[in-house]
């Protein structure tokens, strides 16, 4: 036992986290017409209701309907795969396998793995709201119910079996990648659109270099081995799938590590450069290389053993937490060793391409094999195909680690759980909240995880930011009874329902709120503005 008198000696030991954590959530790229989560419910209701009908013309007229602006091939290529995994046309599968521009065997393979008819006969069972419209979330809800007790569906006399039920809910998985692929093509190839993405480069650009003054400021504090020092004091928690943001911080991270006048901290003075923490020693896919190589991002260790100031080591480094708790597009996961590799294409670009990894359409696939495998499964029609770094096999689609807001969660792999408990203590020890296009629903985990976690926190000392879009709002932040009248005079709005959920939470005195939505709070007069970003980030 431990003697009172001897209590003096030991110090409270509170391990530094970032104060402000951000939930990057699908509105925040609605303005890029990326698909949210109600968007893809739409498309997929279009696409399902128009197979119904006899004639294919009124499957290519939805596929038009939901995919406007992509090109007449994707389209074309779109059509030929839902017929080629929908029972009712078996008769088409010649014209499909030649559009898709796939053999026999590989035309096999994927009606074993895919059944959209099955999930046709599911979105029969959905309910439907006053405007004859389903979401999403009850359509994966009704399959992981089933599924997770091991049991099939009856709709209307027709009985759908177990195997069934599991082969339609990678479907939905498959194609909610793809319309994002698809949603991604069209931004970067949209004179509309890539303007407005470079806008959030620059956005990305301002928050590095914020992390840079930052680094410089605590360099004056603290030691470079100490979390202070090198831990950004925001970490993002992407709600999204797509790996987007994510990106064009990597970018703006690489341009400012690569420039000639990179501030240099210490002594002797040594450059400063910043990276990311991802949560799990993920091995990432070489971006530009001719072999699938493994490119490790920063973590923890080696952050530690490159600031000891006792080595040389030819730079100092900060690092901040980017999570995934649903998985990401770019997240294979391989079937033999069960290893995540990710995948973020193959250049560096802020419009690169090949950003999303390889899709099922030959469209969508850059066909740049980086080994005698990947070439021979692309030849064999698997457009899909990415090595795994760690043994070799060929990942495809249907191994991507992403999971869904349902009610019924099953067990996560192992990364993924890492992931969400290193993020659940970042939230316990946020300052600061911004909920950047997330709304906060009520069937997601994470908003359990908050709950669970508010016990922890001291709610006055938790400020949250709800960032949201109302076409009502003005472009400034609402505070205290600014923002209480815009509730009374918005009872029904969006911002107004995530705000009160928030609220619920966190105490409304605690919440502030912005309606002008993306990008707009970042912009000032056409462009990127310092200080609004500085307005959006601080700890209010």
């Amino acid at each position: 036992m431990i003697r009172m008198e001897n209590m003096s000696e030991f110090e409270n030991y509170r391990p530094y986290w970032p104060e402000t954590v951000i939930f990057w959530g699908a509105g925040t790229t609605k303005p890029l017409h990326m698909k949210t989560t109600k968007d893809l419910g739409r498309a997929f209701q279009a696409l399902a209701e128009a197979s119904d009908g006899e004639k294919e013309k009124k499957i290519r007229n939805a596929i038009d309907e939901v995919l406007p602006k992509a090109n007449e091939q994707i389209r074309s290529e779109m059509c030929a795969l839902l017929k080629l995994i929908d029972s009712d046309f078996q008769v088409q599968d010649e014209e499909a396998m030649r559009i898709l521009e796939i053999p026999e065997t590989r035309a096999r393979h994927l009606k074993r793995l895919y059944d959209w008819r099955a999930v046709k006969l599911v979105i029969e069972r959905c309910p439907r709201n006053q405007d004859h419209q389903f979401s999403l979330d009850d359509l994966y809800n009704l399959l992981d119910v089933h599924i997770q007790s091991q049991k099939g569906i009856e709709v209307e006399e027709r009985f759908i079996t177990l195997d069934r039920l599991i082969s339609a809910r990678r479907t939905l998985d498959m194609l909610t990648q793809l319309m994002h692929a698809i949603g991604y093509t069209e931004l970067i190839h949209n004179p509309e659109t890539l303007p407005l993405y470079q806008h959030y480069h620059q956005f990305a650009k301002l928050l590095a270099e914020r992390m840079t003054d930052e680094g410089l400021l605590r360099a004056t504090e603290t030691d470079f081995d100490e979390r202070r020092f090198y831990l950004f004091s925001y970490a993002v928690i992407s709600m999204n799938w797509d790996p987007i943001f994510l990106w064009l911080i990597f970018n703006a991270h690489k341009e400012l590590n690569s420039k000639k006048e990179c501030p240099s901290i210490g002594s002797p003075p040594q450059p400063m450069k910043l990276f990311n923490d991802l949560a799990h020693f993920i091995a990432v896919r070489n971006v530009e290389g001719k072999k699938p190589f493994a490119w490790f991002p920063m973590n923890e260790t080696a952050v530690q053993q490159l600031n000891d100031e006792e080595y040389l080591t030819g730079r100092r480094v900060r690092i901040g937490k980017f999570y995934f708790p649903h998985g990401c597009h770019g997240f294979r996961q391989c079937p033999k060793c069960g290893k995540l590799t990710f995948y973020l294409g193959n250049e560096w670009l802020i419009d690169s391409p090949s950003l999303f990894p390889p899709q099922i359409l030959p469209s969508l696939s850059p066909r740049m094999p980086r080994s005698l495998e990947e070439k021979e499964a692309m030849d064999a029609g698997i457009y899909d195909a990415v090595q795994c770094i760690h043994c070799g096999t060929i990942t495809e689609t249907h191994h991507t680690a992403i999971t869904m807001q349902t009610q019924f969660k099953a067990v996560q792999p192992s990364f993924i759980q890492e992931i969400q408990n290193d993020m659940k203590v970042a939230l316990e020890n946020a300052r600061h909240i911004i909920f950047a296009g997330y709304s906060l629903p009520d069937d997601d985990f994470i908003g359990r995880i908050i709950l669970s976690a508010r016990r922890k926190m001291d709610s006055e000392k938790v400020k949250c930011s709800v960032i949201g879009f109302d076409r009502d709002a003005e472009d400034k932040w609402m505070y205290g009874e600014h923002l209480k009248n815009y509730f009374q005079s918005h009872e029904n709005s969006g911002l107004t329902n995530t705000c009160r959920r928030v609220a619920g939470i966190f105490g409304e005195k605690n919440v502030r709120a912005y309606g002008a939505g993306f990008p707009n709070v970042f912009m000032k007069n056409g462009k990127a503005d310092k200080e609004k970003v500085e307005e959006m980030m601080r700890v209010w």
